[in-house]
Formats: structure tokens, C-alpha cells, sequence
């Protein structure tokens, strides 16, 4: 399913990049800018929009979708009436994606391969947003990894249209977390952050800050799944002791340091030692990627250890970060180091090597020796003929 506009594209994009001076490139129902931030996407003159298949079958109109989304009907389901509706053949395929291989994106171990395979789409069943979010990932998979170029729009805009949906349903009951929708709340919000992580981007090679903010964002997200569980009760407990459970039960694993990460993380310290302010923020997420990296090199390679490091960041680096304080980019680029070692993952593949070089393009002079380490670990030791 594509989509066709009857009408040319408006000559200034939608509302949300024209005020960040951004390059819109008018996708619908969602530019791809605003859909990579979960933003509202406006257009500012509109014109109608049409669904259309590739291959010319049968697809759930908007319609139909909205009112599958009303009533919890799950996308595909036929109704009770004599002539029921025909199979969803397109979100059939992007179901049996999820249990063949997408659910293994989430999936840290054994343990939790089950969950993310069986039970999550089970209370998918009763939750549509938690329906919607694993096509849309799934789609999105299948445009990455597992289509030919002539097919990747296609699922591309499946995937938007999917999460657009989600999340419409998803924010609508933020305020109202209960024991009926917490496992499901909990688990869109994972995939959520994976999703964000996984849509695809075009690096912008003039602008250096993008990719900061772009990641900025991802953060935001990332933290938000603890926010899920926390408010407005804690329901830590409850998932804890859920079939949910193995998910939230890490087994932490140490490992010995190589001598080159413990020499940078020791100058790290230093330089926060010789800064002006909020020496305990930076302490606190130095110590925080000192224990992440034990987790790596200890045998760690799940989504735990970039996602661990985001959710146990002081409130205040998050400040610090969009203020675009030299330090906390520094913090940014040995976060890198974490990305790259999950690069194996579809849904990181690039970040890291985007991250390293805009961090260094960022950074003064005087603050480039601090994250030498982060290069080397990320592009090898000639990274300076990589980032001129």
C-alpha cells in the first residue's frame, strides 16, 4: 500500500519543519521529520489523500481502521455478520514477520523470547495501540532488512500509517494505567523507543546538530519506559511478578575493563573534576557508562545496555544535553561506544558512526582529546581521515 496524493505537494512542507528549518519531504499521512520524532505532522494547505494498493487487493480503509480502533477490533479480524470482511493479508504478513523474527529485536535471552513472541501478541489481542505498534515495527523491519528495493515504500508507509495510529490510541491513555493495560503500556513503550531507533535517516552532512537532537529524542523516549510503569501508580511490582516478569529480571553480568576504556573513563572524571557545575550529575553518568561497558565487555548484547544507560541518567544531564553543554556531548560519544556494540542489531546499525562524527564535527579543539577513545572504539584508529 502506497500513498497517492491526487494533488503536487505543498511547496513549503508541513508546519513542524518549517519552524525547525528542516528539509521536509511531504510524506503522509506523517513526513518522515515528524514521524521519526512522534510529532503532530500539519500541513498547512492540504489536499485529499487516497490509499492505494500495490497490487491492486483488497485494504482496510481509513475508515475501517478508526473504527477498528474504537471498538478494539483487532486489524484483519473478521466481524460477526454473515459476510464477513476478508482477511487482512498485508497485516497477516507483518504478524507472522513479528513471530518468525521481528520479536527477537526486544528479546534479550531465552528467558524472554517466549514473551515477546507469544505473549505480547496475545495482549495485543485486547489492546489495539500495542496491535498497531507491532505491525508497524514489523513493517518497518521488512522495509530495512527483508524487501527489495522496489517494495520498500511500501512497507515504509505501512509502518507510519500503523504507528500514527498506535500512537494516537496510546496517548489517550497515558493518564490511565491500570493493572488491565500496564503489560501492554509497558511493552508499546519499548517498542516505541525501538522504532525511533530503527527508522531510517538521511544524514544531513551540513548539519551536525541533527543527529544530536535526533538521538536527543531517542533518549527522551528511552527513559519514558520507566515513566510508563511509575505513573500514575507503580506498577513495578505488579509486572515484576507477571508473565512479564523475565523481562524486568536482569541478570547483570560483569566483565574486566580493557586498560584503554578505564584510562579515558579516569580522564573523564578528571575533566568533570575541572568543571564549574553539576559535578554529581556528570559523576553519575560516567559511573553509569563505567558500569554499562562491564556489562559488555562482561558478554552483554542486548537492546538492556543502550537502553539501561538512557533510563539511569540524572534528570539533569537531559538539560545539560539539550543546553548542548561540551561535557555532556562527550558523555554522548562514549555512548556511542555502547551503540557499537550492538551495530549487529538491525534496528542501531548506523547511530554510532553518525553519533562519533557529529559529536567530533561539534566539539572545540580543546575538548576532542576527551573522546579519542570513543573514535578509535567506533571507526578505528585512522578515524581523523574518516571525520575531516
Amino acid at each position: 500500500m502506497v500513498l497517492r496524493r491526487p494533488h503536487r505537494k505543498s511547496r513549503h512542507g508541513c508546519v513542524e519543519c518549517k519552524r525547525r528549518r528542516v528539509k521536509c519531504d511531504e510524506a503522509r499521512p506523517s513526513c518522515t521529520n515528524c514521524a521519526k520524532r512522534h510529532s503532530e505532522c500539519e500541513y498547512g494547505s492540504s489536499t485529499s489523500l487516497l490509499w492505494s494498493n500495490d497490487d491492486d487487493t483488497d485494504f482496510a480503509s481509513s475508515a475501517g481502521a478508526s473504527a477498528s480502533a474504537s471498538t478494539g477490533a483487532v486489524p484483519g479480524a473478521p466481524d460477526s455478520t454473515e459476510n464477513s470482511n476478508p482477511l487482512n493479508l498485508h497485516d497477516l504478513e507483518l504478524m507472522m514477520q513479528w513471530c518468525n523474527s521481528t520479536f527477537r529485536t526486544l528479546s534479550r535471552d531465552e528467558r524472554t523470547d517466549p514473551i515477546w513472541r507469544n505473549i505480547v501478541p496475545e495482549e495485543a489481542l485486547a489492546h489495539p495501540f500495542l496491535m498497531h505498534g507491532i505491525l508497524a515495527l514489523s513493517s518497518l523491519h521488512l522495509a530495512r532488512v527483508g524487501a527489495d528495493t522496489s517494495r520498500r515504500t511500501s512497507y515504509l508507509n505501512r509502518a507510519v500509517a500503523h504507528q500514527n495510529q498506535a500512537l494516537a490510541l496510546f496517548r489517550g491513555l497515558l493518564g490511565d494505567v491500570n493493572e488491565g493495560n500496564a503489560k501492554a503500556m509497558f511493552a508499546f513503550a519499548g517498542i516505541v523507543v525501538i522504532y525511533t531507533f530503527a527508522f531510517p535517516n538521511t544524514p544531513d552532512e551540513q548539519d551536525h546538530w541533527a543527529c544530536v537532537d535526533d538521538l536527543y529524542q531517542v533518549l527522551v523516549l528511552t527513559r519514558g519506559v520507566q515513566q510508563v510503569i511509575y505513573s500514575p501508580r507503580d506498577f513495578r511490582d505488579f509486572l515484576w511478578n507477571s508473565d512479564f516478569g523475565p523481562i524486568l529480571q536482569i541478570e547483570e553480568v560483569t566483565g574486566i575493563i580493557p586498560d584503554e576504556a578505564v584510562i579515558a573513563l579516569r580522564r573523564l572524571h578528571e575533566a568533570n573534576g575541572n568543571s564549574d557545575h553539576d559535578f554529581q550529575v556528570y559523576k553519575g553518568a560516567i559511573e553509569n557508562l563505567q558500569e554499562m561497558l562491564s556489562w559488555v565487555y562482561g558478554g552483554m548484547r542486548a537492546n538492556t545496555i543502550a537502553g539501561r544507560w538512557a533510563i539511569k541518567l540524572p534528570g539533569r544531564f537531559m538539560e545539560l544535553l539539550r543546553e548542548r553543554e561540551p561535557l555532556a556531548l562527550v558523555m554522548l560519544a562514549h555512548y556511542g561506544v555502547l551503540l557499537n556494540c550492538l551495530q549487529h542489531r538491525w534496528c542501531f546499525d548506523e547511530w554510532c558512526v553518525r553519533l562519533a562524527k557529529a559529536v567530533w564535527a561539534i566539539l572545540d579543539d580543546q575538548w576532542k582529546p576527551l573522546v579519542h577513545w570513543a573514535m578509535t572504539e567506533i571507526l578505528g584508529e585512522n578515524y581523523r581521515e574518516l571525520v575531516i
